[in-house]
């Protein structure tokens, strides 16, 4: 059950901020919000185009500073947004503030081509009336374009008509609010400079960020404007003017180029460029392809993999940033949402963007052991919590530099991609650089300690993925991936991928063996961490939910969680724990996980799942695929919850589907519910592609290109062929 478009029909509302983030259009590099065209509209909007990875650098300024502190900011940088066209008769002029009211009558985003369309009903202060049509798309070839065609009708108005497309808007043109992306644009110490174009339809000028010397150059093109309309330019854009009829539809279609970042602009073409996207997205669905029987949750799907396709950067520079490139929310910064949530999606469907987007982790390497010297650790590399550049963004340190287990969930998704595409090359060349190197930062940041009887490698005053949680000793998450980490590492110095002495080899090994994982003998059930057992429960029927606005001291204090976290490391190694384990885990921590983190649900749905509570995975899974279109978290006007669009991929695989990998093998095991009838999607595993088919009474696996497989289905082990192998349930 194919779903092809989005519709206005299945969002949660009309409110234009909303709107502009779930039809945000983008390519990886440059992501356009879905503003209104006309500047007099902008009350309460957010028209901005970001490019990722370019932003702007401030200082950071702390009341009481200590060593090794982030000390600046970085800050995505608020383009002025290329959907801008304005119209003026010869009385009134939608560049101004309710001149022209805009109605929204329709808004289609097409999957297969990337095509926005949309329709707007109009009327102005003096009662005339117009309908205006806005076909917008990215060509998805990496050359950056942005097509825009505008229909403009007249209903019942005859005369002059004037047309301003504004290029850069000046930040006292209009309101000082907050959200304007003039106001960024100040701030971010823009400077402009036009480049002289002989052609009278072309403009051209470069923006240089002051703080960090970083350039774009932007064109923008004139290609089709009405005959007998007057046309000229000058550094605020393209001016005209001319004549319209009633029922008579004029158009006008702009084409915007963007560089890369300190790049010319590239050598394009612009035509065919529907039928190029759809080349390019025909690829993209072939290989990524989900079909659940199950209309709501097939257009959540795909809707989900769409914005995760469009958010990531391509270069080997870029990554995918908290709300991707459709909202300047977290500012535009990069987590470790990419590795644990996003990346698994590429890996098993685009491994060639995976590549490139785990490049981005070796190319900030350098920065990565600086920060590590930064902590008094000199060997190794700790890669920064929020970053653009590399270096660490985040002024909280308990809830950022803390946060040590990036660098583990970095390791982990190389090994996974490892584990999934046999690159070999890929892993000699950079991913075991970042595997050792975020290694040797757990063996001299941690210790050594009698417990239990024995010496065990503990890992003192980290953060782990609850960040209602702060500073404790042996986090659960953390030292399981820690653990991981420095085994992967040894295997690396053993298997020769990277230079490494047997005393480090043996170092590591000892350490990994020895990692000190806690366990809760009172309750029976794995302990996030050594202190969390024995804090007071936080007192859940006197505080409303989604009200968690509380001095941090006083939450951490209190057993309550904000997301999964030892049990997201138990989702990761689900061959660790008994699933009776898993299910008294389950039971302790569902009830004190307030999921304020739109990364917990997809986690508490997948396990919900390998425990057969289908109802309970059926209902966590409603949430995180839909998340966004029913605007759930209630904040998606700043972007969408790019984590959880991958969440919702997981959910459905490892989740429905039981896949994982162990001991070289892939797993999958039926979990499906029973409001789901079907579900089948495609993979990519060590050369091939494998399509999963789950149904109520069966499970069928096949190979759709490449050599047969031996994997395990339903718990036995199975050749897959090019025939469909089938385990009736």
């Amino acid at each position: 059950m194919q779903v092809e478009k989005l519709t206005l029909k299945d969002v949660a509302t009309t409110t234009r901020q909303y709107l502009e983030t779930i039809f945000a259009l983008g390519d990886g590099h440059v992501g356009v919000r879905d503003s209104l065209p006309f500047t007099g509209n902008q009350q309460g909007t957010l028209p901005v185009m970001l490019v990722n990875g370019f932003y702007a650098s401030n200082p950071i300024t702390y009341g009481e500073s200590a060593y090794g502190y982030a000390k600046n900011h970085q800050t995505i940088v608020s383009l002025t947004s290329p959907r801008y066209l304005d119209f003026a008769t010869a009385q009134t002029d939608s560049a101004v503030p309710d001149d022209w009211h805009v109605m929204v009558d329709d808004t289609v985003l097409d999957f297969s081509s990337g095509k926005l369309t949309e329709k707007f009903q109009i009327t102005t202060s003096d009662q005339y009336h117009f309908e205006l049509a806005v076909e917008s798309m990215i060509l998805l070839d990496d050359s950056h374009q942005l097509m825009l065609n505008y229909q403009l009708t007249s209903l019942d108005y005859a005369g002059e008509l004037r047309f301003k497309r504004p290029i850069v808007r000046e930040a006292n043109a209009a309101s000082e609010a907050d959200d304007d992306p003039r106001v960024a644009q100040r701030q971010a110490g823009l400077k402009i400079e036009f480049k002289t174009i002989a052609d009278e339809h072309e403009l051209q000028w470069q923006t240089t960020v002051a703080s960090t010397q970083q350039q774009l150059t932007q064109s923008d093109r004139l290609t089709v404007v009405p005959e007998n309309f007057s046309v000229h330019k000058d550094q605020t854009g393209f001016h005209g003017a001319g004549e319209i009829t009633p029922h008579e539809t004029l158009q006008w279609s702009f084409v915007r180029q963007v560089s890369e970042i300190n790049q010319p602009l590239a050598t394009s073409s612009v035509e065919d460029a529907e039928a190029l996207n759809q080349r390019i997205l025909t690829d993209f669905w072939q290989q990524s392809q989900v079909q659940i029987s199950n209309r709501k949750l097939q257009t959540g799907i795909q809707y989900n993999l769409f914005q995760l396709f469009q958010s990531a950067g391509r270069d080997g520079l870029t990554n995918i940033a908290a709300k991707g490139i459709t909202g300047p929310g977290y500012e535009g910064h990069y987590f470790w949402d990419t590795e644990m949530y996003m990346l698994p999606f590429f890996i098993y469907t685009q491994p060639q963007m995976a590549k490139q987007l785990l490049h981005y982790r070796y190319s900030i390497l350098p920065q990565a052991r600086q920060r590590a010297r930064d902590l008094g650790v000199t060997k190794g590399a700790l890669y920064a919590w929020r970053t653009i550049n590399g270096e660490e963004a985040s002024a909280y340190f308990p809830a950022g530099t803390a946060q040590y287990h990036i660098n583990a969930d970095i390791a982990h998704t190389i090994k996974l991609y490892f584990e999934v595409t046999d690159d070999q090359d890929f892993l000699r060349e950079q991913g075991a650089a970042v595997v050792l190197e975020t290694a040797r930062f757990w063996l001299q940041f941690g210790g050594w300690e009698q417990r239990d009887g024995k010496q065990q490698f503990c890992l003192y005053k980290v953060t782990g993925p609850d960040e209602y949680t702060a500073l404790v000793d042996n986090n659960y998450y953390t030292n399981r991936m820690a653990k991981e980490n420095m085994a992967f590492a040894a295997w690396l110095i053993q298997q020769g991928y990277i230079d490494g002495d047997a005393d480090e080899q043996a170092q590591l090994a000892s350490a990994s063996e020895a990692m000190y994982l806690p366990y809760d003998a009172t309750n029976q059930v794995t302990a996030q961490d050594d202190n969390s057992p024995k804090m007071p429960l936080w007192p859940f029927a006197t505080t409303a939910a989604t009200q968690y606005h509380y001095h941090p001291l006083m939450i951490y204090r209190h057993r309550v969680n904000k997301q999964a976290d030892t049990l997201l490391a138990e989702m990761l190694f689900p061959e660790d724990q008994s699933q009776e384990q898993l299910a008294r885990d389950y039971d302790y921590y569902e009830p004190i996980t307030t999921h304020d983190s739109s990364l917990s649900r997809s986690i508490f749905s997948i396990l919900a799942s390998r425990l057969d509570r289908r109802d309970k995975a059926y209902s966590y899974y409603m949430d995180t695929s839909l998340m966004d279109l029913v605007d759930l978290q209630g904040n998606a006007k700043d972007g969408l919850h790019e984590a959880n669009l991958g969440g919702s991929w997981l959910g459905l695989t490892y989740g429905f589907a039981g896949m994982y990998v162990a001991a070289g093998k892939l797993h999958i095991t039926n979990h499906l519910p029973q409001e789901i009838n079907q579900l089948s999607y495609r993979l990519r595993f060590r050369g091939r592609v494998l399509e999963v088919q789950l149904m109520q009474d069966s499970t069928q696996v096949q190979v759709v290109s490449g050599t047969p497989l031996m994997m395990v289905v339903d718990g036995r082990e199975v050749e897959v062929t090019s025939g469909t192998i089938a385990n009736d349930r």
